[in-house]
């Protein structure tokens, strides 16, 4: 009998811990190429953002490196080279054209016959530019940035203006304007569908899947025609 009891004990304990482990895993909230998104996931993406549209970003944090590499899009040398010799003509010839700029400026203030609104508007631009011009001297002290950090980043804008690229011709779809550019909102919308057909993609929260699709059936506040 003190065995039996012992036992059925054991097992009492076992199927607690059991119990409180499974209550302590974070929820699943959806599955992607056979990786999990929890509650936690999107806990810890702090803006204000809807759950929705965190989610959305997590789903793409898996799906875009997968499209990449199932449809040839990987950054090459040459392209990641091109992007860096492109960024540093782009700021040595905004440098310039801002040192320039202050320069007329400075020689405008000089005169008396400017209106008080029109030097005060010159003024606060001039500020604006020996701000820039300060930064720029900053900058140039800092030591030299990583090399190969440099490259991971131009790797991660190259491929994402040719997954979007590519994503535009595959699907077609509303076009979003933003402040990076062109975005294939419909045609996103439509790959990441594609995916929930073929299995690769499941939201098992069926409210936030609601949220979900609703958030991609949302057309853009600007498109491009």
């Amino acid at each position: 009998r003190l065995r039996i009891r012992t036992l059925r004990i054991a097992l009492a304990m076992a199927s607690l811990v059991c119990a409180v482990a499974l209550a302590e895993e974070p929820a699943v909230v959806a599955t992607v190429l056979g990786a999990n998104i929890t509650r936690n996931d999107l806990a810890v993406q702090t803006d204000d953002r809807p759950r929705a549209r965190k989610l959305l970003a997590s789903i793409w944090d898996h799906v875009a490196p997968h499209y990449i590499a199932s449809r040839g899009l990987a950054a090459t040398p040459g392209e990641i080279a091109e992007l860096a010799a492109y960024e540093r003509r782009f700021e040595a010839h905004d440098q310039s054209q801002r040192t320039r700029k202050l320069a007329e400026l400075e020689q405008r203030l000089l005169k008396d016959q400017l209106r008080p609104e029109e030097r005060a508007r010159l003024q606060d631009f001039c500020a604006t530019l020996q701000r820039l011009a300060r930064y720029d001297a900053e900058r140039a002290l800092e030591p030299p940035v990583d090399p190969a950090r440099q490259a991971a980043q131009h790797a991660r804008w190259v491929e994402m203006w040719k997954v979007n690229e590519a994503l535009q011709e595959e699907y077609g779809g509303v076009v979003g304007r933003t402040a990076l550019g062109p975005d294939p909102h419909g045609a996103r919308a439509a790959l990441l569908r594609e995916y929930e057909d073929q299995g690769l993609l499941e939201i098992v929260d069926s409210a936030l899947r609601e949220e979900v699709h609703a958030a991609l059936d949302t057309r853009p506040s600007e498109v491009i025609p």
